[in-house]
């Protein structure tokens, strides 16, 4: 009897080591992470023309209005360039380049920023904004920007932040991304998808969990994760499949940014300080 409690305890022992572990899918290869000179990671920007990884760092509070918010930049295989590149800012965000500045929200406003100096051109901002959080371009250059705790989509556009839609189906959007003239906004348990000539809003993915982050990964499948640890692979009228869980080692999967020439899924870890990249199969 002495011999079968002993056996019971272990095993009782081991299984909750084993809920201790993250998960990470076979189509997932770790290729690198950094934490040098980053402090509260929540955004990850790959631009391909300028072959360079920009990551937002919150440093500490990710909504108070202290200054202490930088950009850094790296090199797509995990190097560091300048960790403090752009400062000046406050929590710092979503980011999208588009006509040669990178955007980045602020909480209430969005800073313009020169991709040549990192230097603050403009800042634009709103009186129904409240909670700025991620940014998407179009090819043209539109700039889109959603308010994860507003009632709106806003865009920078003629030298404002303007209010492109405050219907009650894009309220507290926070994820964001453009494909084939529809803005998709991650929610609550959905991608919502805005048509960007008549304004109408539907349900372009159920079942998906909360939404951080959006990525395309082909036509119709994206990459999304959830800010307590989560990626998933999603598709219209699919399962969502995992591809990484964090959650039992309490580290973050918040603003994920992607190469698809490469296949590289970029993993800022918020509160743990690093961003870690995945090849992904």
């Amino acid at each position: 009897m002495r011999t079968i409690i002993t056996i019971l305890l272990s095993a009782l022992a081991f299984f909750p080591a084993l809920a201790q572990e993250a998960f990470q899918h076979t189509r997932l290869t770790k290729q690198w992470e950094i934490t040098e000179g980053l402090k509260t990671t929540e955004s990850v920007l790959f631009d391909p023309a300028g072959k360079v990884l920009y990551v937002a760092n919150i440093n500490d509070n990710p909504w108070q209005k202290d200054g202490n918010g930088y950009i850094s930049k790296i090199t797509p295989d995990g190097k560091m360039i300048s960790a403090k590149w752009a400062t000046g800012l406050s929590a710092p965000k979503g980011m999208g380049i588009a006509n040669g500045k990178l955007y980045v929200t602020n909480i209430d406003e969005v800073a313009e920023i020169d991709l040549a100096s990192g230097s603050v051109l403009k800042r634009f901002t709103n009186s129904r904004a409240v909670n700025l959080n991620d940014i998407a371009v179009t090819p043209e250059g539109r700039v889109f920007v959603s308010d994860s705790k507003g009632d709106c989509i806003f865009e920078v556009t003629g030298g404002l932040l303007e209010v492109l839609s405050d219907s009650p189906e894009v309220k507290s959007s926070n994820g964001l991304y453009v494909k084939n003239g529809l803005l998709l906004c991650g929610q609550q348990n959905r991608v919502a998808a805005l048509n960007l000539k008549t304004m109408e809003v539907n349900t372009y993915i159920e079942n998906t969990g909360g939404i951080d982050g959006i990525e395309a990964v082909g036509n119709k499948t994206y990459l999304i994760s959830d800010w307590s640890g989560h990626v998933n692979m999603v598709e219209p009228g699919k399962e969502k499949m995992l591809l990484l869980d964090t959650t039992p080692v309490k580290i973050n999967a918040a603003d994920i940014g992607y190469d698809k020439s490469e296949g590289i899924l970029y993993v800022p870890t918020f509160f743990n300080n690093a961003v870690v990249a995945y090849k992904l199969d």
